[in-house]
This record gives C-alpha cells, sequence and structure tokens, in this order.
C-alpha cells in the first residue's frame, strides 16, 4: 500500500514539473507559415517634458490592419478559444517613464492585463483525432494600433533604459505560449531616442471659444451650398522654457473617420453619423491627416511662441444621410515633442 502511494506522489510529481502545452494556441501573419514578428521603430527622437503627468500619450504607431491565422499546435485542448493581446510576453523588466498601450476598436488598453480581441478559434471537428495538430487554421483581420504613453517617475539619467521592446503577443486562453516562433510579436526598436527635457508646450486656440461655427449650410441635388464651407482659425503654442524642440501635432476626431484626412461630424440630437465631415488645412493649403503625427512648429534656442495657421472645410461623406438640422465634431490634439 505505501509502495503504490509512494510512486503514485512520484508520478505526479513528475507531471508537475513538464512544461504546460495543453492549452498551447499558435498564432501567425497570414498563414501557419507566416510571419511571427511585427518590428515598428519610433523614427525620430521623442522628447518628453518631466512637467507632464502619468498617461500623456508622446508616441503612436502607424495603425496596422493585419491578417492573423491562428490554429492549434499541441494535443490538449480541443474546445473552441479566444484569442488576445497578451502584453509583454517575455516578462521583461519595463522601460523607465514610459507604458505601452493598444489602442483597438476605438479604446485604449495600457499593459496591466490581456486584452479580448473578440476573435474566436472554434473547436477541433469530433473526426479528427488525436493529432490537435490536424484542426483547421483561423484566419481573420484585425485592425490595432501602439501607443506610448508617460509613467511616472521619470530617470534621473534622462533615459528609459532600452533599446526595444517585445510589446504583446497574439494567443489562446491558456496563456503565454513560449515555443520560439510560434505565435506572432509585436516589438518596438528605437526606444533610446526618448529623452526627457525640462519643459512643455501649451496650445490654445483661436477663436478662444475653441469652436468653429460654420453657419448655415444648405444641401442641394448635388452638394452642399456654399460649395466648401470653410472657417480659419490658429493654434498658438508657448513654450515654458528656452530649450530647442520640435512640435507635432497628432488630431484625433472623437467620433472617428472616414478616411486619413475626414473626421467624422455627428447629428446633434441623436449623436449618428450626419453624412458630414470634417478636412482640417494648413493655411498654405495642405491638408492635415488624422490619428496620425503632422508637424506643427519648430522652436529654437530662446523661441517662446509660435502661431500656426489653419482653416476647417465641411465636405459630404454621405448626402443621402444629410438632413436639416444641426451637427457638430470634436477634435482632440495632442502633442509630440521631437
Amino acid at each position: 500500500m505505501l509502495t503504490v502511494r509512494f510512486a503514485r506522489l512520484l508520478l505526479l510529481a513528475a507531471l508537475a514539473v513538464l512544461p504546460t502545452l495543453s492549452h498551447a494556441l499558435a498564432c501567425k501573419q497570414d498563414n501557419r507559415y507566416g510571419s511571427v514578428l511585427i518590428t515598428e521603430d519610433i523614427g525620430s527622437t521623442v522628447a518628453v517634458p518631466i512637467t507632464l503627468g502619468t498617461g500623456v500619450e508622446i508616441w503612436h504607431s502607424t495603425q496596422r490592419t493585419i491578417s492573423v491565422s491562428c490554429y492549434k499546435d499541441h494535443d490538449g485542448l480541443r474546445d473552441a478559444e479566444e484569442v488576445f493581446f497578451y502584453p509583454n510576453p517575455r516578462n521583461d523588466s519595463d522601460p523607465q517613464g514610459v507604458q505601452f498601450g493598444v489602442v483597438y476598436k476605438g479604446q485604449t488598453y495600457y499593459q496591466t492585463q490581456r486584452i479580448p480581441t473578440g476573435q474566436t478559434i472554434p473547436a477541433c471537428p469530433k473526426n479528427i483525432y488525436p493529432d490537435i495538430r490536424n484542426c483547421p487554421a483561423t484566419t481573420f483581420s484585425l485592425s490595432f494600433q501602439v501607443v506610448v504613453a508617460t509613467k511616472k517617475p521619470y530617470p534621473g539619467s534622462g533615459s528609459v533604459g532600452k533599446t526595444q521592446f517585445q510589446v504583446m503577443q497574439f494567443d489562446g486562453v491558456g496563456g503565454i505560449n513560449n515555443i520560439p516562433d510560434s505565435n506572432l510579436v509585436y516589438k518596438i526598436t528605437g526606444l533610446d531616442k526618448i529623452r526627457f527635457i525640462q519643459c512643455a508646450v501649451k496650445v490654445w486656440l483661436n477663436p478662444p471659444n475653441n469652436t468653429l461655427d460654420f453657419g448655415r449650410i444648405v444641401k442641394s441635388n448635388t452638394g452642399l451650398m456654399p460649395s466648401a464651407p470653410r472657417r480659419d482659425f490658429t493654434l498658438g503654442l508657448e513654450k515654458t522654457c528656452d530649450d530647442p524642440v520640435q512640435v507635432n501635432g497628432y488630431f484625433r476626431g472623437i467620433n472617428g473617420k472616414k478616411d486619413d484626412y475626414t473626421a467624422t461630424l455627428i447629428k446633434q440630437k441623436d449623436g449618428s453619423d450626419s453624412g458630414l465631415g470634417i478636412q482640417l488645412y494648413y493655411g498654405s493649403g495642405n491638408r492635415l491627416r488624422f490619428e496620425q503625427s503632422e508637424f506643427l512648429a519648430t522652436f529654437r534656442q530662446g523661441d517662446r511662441l509660435k502661431t500656426v495657421p489653419m482653416y476647417g472645410v465641411i465636405v459630404p461623406t454621405n448626402l443621402g444621410k444629410v438632413e436639416p438640422g444641426p451637427f457638430k465634431g470634436t477634435i482632440n490634439i495632442d502633442l509630440d515633442y521631437i
């Protein structure tokens, strides 16, 4: 009796130290033989004023739409399972002074827990047995964006202390698949280009009520009257110290966008799409892109004030939706320091 119990305990102990493979899900780009790594460099230098609080976005990746193929790659769980973004898959120490977020379906998630994609890998058909690797792959498309934001305390050295960081991995309900080259990972490089500076830039809009009123617009059978309703405005920028810095603007319509150049305007009463959008231009006539970093001004040593002439134009995005009544939209402007 004692011998049997002892043998069983040894068996349990041996099982306990084996790698956990029963929930392994592999995810790659495009197909099961596709890429397992998305690498993006932050590009030019990013200056971070130490006067900023935690949670201020200082860098935005490109908006990515990718095809992901997921499949079960080890015997074990045959049930359907959801696909997640898993933060920091290598459990690496965080860079100093910054944190990473994923913008997905209009919401920003900072990397404290796994993020559901809403995509599900179906259960293996019952007639596929015993090798679970014969279960079919499931391919889906999703769009996301990665952001870098501030996180106090800031490093006294002025550097985040890392050059690169694996931000997230696509994986299943059972957790991280640690088999090398099995799952798609997003990695940021160029983190050594982030520097911390002593001051910030204030921004304001003129007209001073921060509102562009386009007045009365008439819909005709062929478009709008006037054909391109326009209002001019300026952005004022004030730097609070003498340090040189370039300032870019990141413009985001809170109701989304129709394309890179057109933010959605909504009906004021019910919040639905008005069939109208707004485009923003520099005074020179060049259009700005939404949700991308756009140049605003360069402050040289000692510069304190800059003015950026701009204007907005109302454009039809779907004339069939345009109805009588008021409409509105809100655009947020974040400053990127370079």
